[in-house]
Formats: C-alpha cells, structure tokens, sequence
C-alpha cells in the first residue's frame, strides 16, 4: 500500500531565500540548533545528492536517510530512509520531500511531504509519529525568518 501525508506553511520571505536554507548543509545545522533532532551525522558525502546521514530524534534510535534529488530550480529535496527506522517496522519504503513554493517576492510556502509504501496496513499509523517533527519544522522555520526579517 503507498502512502502520503503533507503538511505546508507560509513562510514571509522569498522562496530564495528560504531554499538557501532548506537545500544546503545550513539546514543540517538549524535542525540540530532548534532540538528538532539530536544529532545529525554525515556517513558518505557533504550535503549534496548521495550524501547518507545518520539521524537521531529525541527518544529514538537512529536510522539512516539519503539524499536523493536536490532540485534547485523546482525547489525540492528529496530524502530517503536508506537503513533503519520506518524500515526496520515493516516499511519497503519512506521518504519526504521538501518544497518551497513561491508566492512572491516576499513569500512563500514551504510543504513536507512524507511517502511510503507497507504491506501492512496497521503500519500506517505509525507515519503519523512523523507528524510533529515536520510541524516542529515548519513553526521553527516560520520563527526563523519573522526574527531575520523584522
């Protein structure tokens, strides 16, 4: 069975600016310092597509995702879980994808999107664990770039 859920918010800065955020290493970082994840480790690469990092949330083990396509025209990134995680719950496939969508020159809209696929249904409810780590995401983006814009 595939799955999706999708979760968006507007941001007010330019969508330049806000993918600057969201497609380099800078966004490794931010999610560390807003306690979004604990830890975030590069296994192979530098941030661009390929690189495998090792990711810890709170109270979780870690699993590892790839990046699979970083998009700077369209604005999307996508990541993969590549080991651990969803996989080891009976998931063949989970991933998300960033976008920033613009709205004008001041504004944009920033979307994650979380796919998968299980052949077991009762394991769709365990996506929805995801839920508040992406809405987290999406408020501390939001406060980021209401302070640098003020």
């Amino acid at each position: 069975m595939l799955g999706k859920f999708s979760e968006q918010a507007e941001i007010n800065a330019s969508a330049s600016e806000v993918w600057n955020l969201y497609s380099t290493i800078q966004f490794v970082k931010f999610l560390v310092e807003k306690h979004i994840v604990e830890k975030i480790e590069f296994i192979e690469g530098n941030g661009g597509i390929g690189s495998v990092l090792q990711v810890t949330l709170p109270r979780n083990a870690p699993y590892k995702e790839k990046f699979v396509s970083i998009d700077d025209e369209k604005r999307v990134k996508e990541i993969e879980v590549v080991e651990g995680g969803y996989l080891d719950l009976g998931f063949s496939f989970y991933g998300f994808k960033f976008e920033v969508i613009e709205k004008d020159e001041n504004s944009c809209i920033v979307k994650i999107t979380i796919e998968f696929e299980t052949k077991d249904v009762e394991n769709i409810h365990l996506t929805l664990g995801n839920l508040p780590v992406f809405v987290a995401i999406l408020k501390a983006t939001v406060e980021h770039f209401n302070e640098k814009n003020k």
